[in-house]
């Protein structure tokens, strides 16, 4: 009789058990600490008001993604996923992020600029370097000196390292950018041509193999070119920096591992050794130019170092033409008031449009055109 019960019981202990694993997330949703450490990225869920109406048509997402995010072990479950990933298929689930050979970390946009996807075609590209050789000399004359950058990308500084499915593309925003600008005498840095032709040269690297902006190496390289080139351009001399020598490391600080965050995995990726310049500012010159920057995410490092303070008198940068950094994530984030720029050109003496290759596809996000409309 023992032994015929038994099979009953074991039966309802594993129903019981499979009963209280189902459930448990759903208990601990009570207990904040057994969801793990936040995810890097991830913005909190937030329930809205609805009407009852609303949940009949099943419009619930927002709730569904909130308890997703408050179950117990939830944040532990997607840690695991991504690592099991990346560990066993070298895949990420991290948005945009690409993994390339020999484990190095490209984003989607370098790629689809490198093989030409978002090409905009050349006669789009040469009506936006005619236009601005045009701005260029017409501010020129009010003594305002508009200077275009283009900033490097990973993906043609070191193209060795990206999928073997990525070919070159047989035209691409940045080839002709660079080739009508140098053909209409635009006044210009290319921090990318040269970035290129020093990468193979160079003692530290100029982008680590988990990030997609410039090392702090690479950062000071492109800083001290950079001050030549407004130097030479605008005929004034900018307040400098003292290198004071080198600190080398593995941890991941600034910039320079800024794709492993977003990856959310539960172990550290293994860094290679990256070098930090120790820099230390001069005494500012009595005299120093007012400046506005319209740049992408390359100039948070060169401003989160006050390198563009140190230059510049009270400098702006406007970014993506869109917000004023740095507190662009902030609630209270300030916008770019458009209706003030004749204002605020009045009151600069240089302007300087930084933009990486893969954001050519928006050249200058819309400032131009509105600089050339104040012209008209």
């Amino acid at each position: 009789m023992l032994m015929k019960r038994f099979p009953h019981t074991l039966t309802r202990l594993l129903f019981a058990l499979l009963l209280v694993i189902m459930t448990l997330p759903g208990v601990l949703m009570f207990v904040p600490a057994t969801r793990g450490k936040p995810l890097f990225g991830v913005q909190e869920a937030k329930i809205k008001e609805r009407s009852p109406i609303m949940y009949y048509l099943g419009k619930h997402d927002d709730i569904e993604q909130w308890v997703k995010q408050h179950v117990g072990f939830c944040n532990h479950g997607v840690r695991l996923y991504n690592e099991l990933n990346y560990r066993l298929f070298r895949y990420s689930s991290a948005p945009k992020l690409i993994i390339g050979q020999d484990d190095y970390f490209y984003e989607n946009i370098y790629l689809n600029e490198y093989t030409g996807q978002d090409f905009v075609g050349e006669a789009v590209i040469k009506n936006n370097i005619v236009q601005f050789k045009q701005l260029q000399d017409s501010l020129h004359a009010r003594g305002i000196e508009l200077l275009l950058v283009l900033e490097p990308g990973k993906a043609r500084v070191m193209p060795e390292h990206l999928p073997r499915r990525c070919q070159k593309g047989a035209s691409t925003n940045y080839e002709l950018y660079a080739r009508y600008a140098r053909e209409c005498g635009v006044r210009m840095l290319d921090l990318d041509a040269w970035f290129q032709s020093i990468v193979a040269k160079e003692s530290h690297p100029l982008y680590a193999r988990h990030g997609i902006h410039w090392s702090t190496y690479g950062m000071w390289r492109a800083a001290d070119t950079l001050q030549r080139f407004i130097e030479r351009e605008c005929g004034t001399k900018l307040s400098s920096f003292r290198h004071l020598g080198d600190s080398l490391s593995t941890l991941n600080k600034d910039l320079d591992f800024d794709l492993e965050p977003p990856m959310n995995l539960i172990h550290e990726l293994k860094h290679e050794q990256l070098c930090f310049p120790i820099m230390e500012p001069q005494a500012r010159l009595a005299q120093r130019p007012r400046v506005l920057i319209v740049a992408d995410s390359y100039c948070w490092s060169l401003w989160d170092h006050g390198i563009f303070q140190q230059w510049f008198e009270e400098p702006e940068f406007w970014y993506y033409n869109n917000t004023v950094y740095p507190d662009i994530w902030d609630p209270t984030a300030r916008y770019v008031d458009k209706s003030q720029l004749p204002e605020v050109l009045r009151n600069k003496d240089v302007i300087l449009l930084m933009i990486t290759d893969a954001n050519l596809r928006d050249f200058g996000w819309g400032f131009i055109h509105e600089l050339h409309e104040l012209h008209e």
